[in-house]
């Protein structure tokens, strides 16, 4: 857990005591054995050691009672070890041979000859960074930060390891607390960037959305305003940022864009500028990327990319994991949105769920979203409403503290479907094959990790 709250003490200190019986975790995640790991795990265990072996000297020597008590308090000690020795660790060892990997990293960020694109928003950033390496890719040598190593660490040990040879270089920014863009944006400097929106999300660090706002203006004092792309799909950003230049999905500057049709297989668009049109087809599915594929044929071509290459790039453009990802399971379509944290991303993905057809029944599942702080109530009783809207057969949720409020949007929006509520959601997503019919379309959404309550 201390390794899932990114080895930072007081959330790791804060989830024992709010959680306190270990036996209810749900264990979805394997330890990755990093040399801080292996560390952290020796000094635990001699800790255990030094502290069984007082107590039973204690027991024999001294006093049973107290001894007995030491054993019984052990399990605190142990915890207490463990945070101490990973707070120590940080301050003598990490964190200065970390100082060291960045200021090495961006000294040879600067001297790389390579375009620099950031993307930053409250979501949709992975998803656009890799729509924007497929296309670009197709013409130009394009590396982008991997996987979701968002923080400025991660971007200083990928920088250490580009060989030179790039074109493009694409940085996904996580910002987690206020001042995190900052240092991103000074870090890297990017030439182009990219605002994907605005939504709750971390809420209990920023407070409000116009603090996450504030957070994402920074990316100005290093952008011109002309390379700087907002999403005008997305009206808490463009109510809060009124600078740059707005993409829509339905067009941007002198693109119109029009989607053609849609299914589980992709979908065909089309999109024009004057006499030049472009009938594209990528195997995404969402009405709502088409904004972030206009975005990438823009870049495309102000980079230099041919149609034909831009064709073949949008046309590589496929589901990523995790992300309105389709795939089959006992006869059932079923859409893994699990990485979507956000209210945009369930609007989205419920829309979709709306407008599929199907033989059979259409299931939605969520636990809820984490980090909303105080909107936690008012966006989940939304979430319910748009649940209701979009008028599933059934729907599931996971139990936790965000579950009635889910409910009583359920209530309010009028739904009228089949309503389970899952007490052990690891037993219903590992054995989803038989909660599943032929014909069935399951839209999975969200994930709520054991930090949360």
């Amino acid at each position: 857990m201390l390794q899932q709250v990114e080895y930072n003490s007081s959330k790791f200190l804060k989830w024992t005591i709010t959680l306190p019986n270990l036996l209810k975790v749900q264990k979805r995640q394997k330890l990755e054995t990093t040399a801080r790991v292996q560390l952290l795990l020796a000094i635990t265990y001699s800790g255990w050691i030094f502290l069984l072996v007082t107590a039973v000297v204690v027991c024999l020597k001294i006093n049973v009672l107290f001894g007995v008590l030491l054993l019984f308090l052990l399990p605190l000690f142990l915890i207490c070890v463990l945070a101490t020795s990973n707070t120590l660790l940080d301050l003598a060892i990490i964190t200065p041979k970390e100082k060291r990997e960045i200021a090495r990293a961006k000294n040879k960020l600067m001297s790389l000859p390579a375009t620099r694109i950031a993307i930053l928003g409250s979501y949709g950033k992975t998803t656009t960074k890799e729509i924007l390496t497929a296309v670009l890719s197709s013409g130009k040598q394009v590396v982008a930060t991997p996987g979701n190593k968002n923080v400025l660490i991660s971007h200083a040990r990928w920088v250490n390891s580009l060989n030179g040879a790039e074109d493009v270089l694409i940085f996904e920014y996580g910002e987690g607390k206020p001042g995190d863009i900052k240092l991103l944006t000074d870090f890297s400097h990017p030439e182009i960037a990219v605002i994907t929106g605005v939504a709750a999300a971390h809420m209990e660090e920023y407070g409000s959305l116009d603090a996450i706002a504030k957070d994402f203006r920074h990316i100005f004092s290093v952008c011109s305003p002309k390379n700087v792309f907002i999403n005008g799909d997305s009206p808490e950003l463009t109510s809060r940022i009124h600078q740059g230049r707005t993409y829509f999905g339905a067009g941007l500057g002198d693109w119109k864009i029009k989607l053609q049709s849609q299914d589980l297989d992709g979908m065909d668009f089309i999109m024009s500028s004057g006499k030049k049109t472009l009938k594209l087809h990528t195997k995404l599915i969402g009405e709502h990327l088409l904004g972030s594929l206009g975005l990438a044929v823009e870049l495309a071509e102000q980079l230099g990319l041919s149609d034909q290459q831009i064709k073949a790039g949008v046309a590589a453009t496929k589901p990523f994991e995790h992300r309105m990802q389709p795939y089959k399971l006992a006869g059932a379509q079923i859409i893994d949105d699990t990485y979507n944290g956000n209210i945009e991303g369930v609007r989205a993905g419920l829309k979709l769920l709306g407008e599929l057809k199907t033989t059979g029944r259409k299931i939605y599942v969520t636990p809820g979203l984490v980090e909303q702080g105080a909107l936690t109530r008012v966006i989940h009783n939304k979430l319910g409403q748009l649940i209701a809207k979009s008028q599933p057969d059934r729907v599931v949720l996971m139990q936790n503290s965000v579950t009635s409020f889910i409910q009583d949007g359920l209530d309010e929006g009028g739904f009228a479907g089949e309503l389970l509520i899952e007490p052990v959601p690891l037993d219903f997503y590992t054995n989803l094959e038989h909660f599943v019919a032929a014909g069935d379309i399951v839209l999975m959404q969200n994930d709520w990790p054991d930090s949360y309550r």
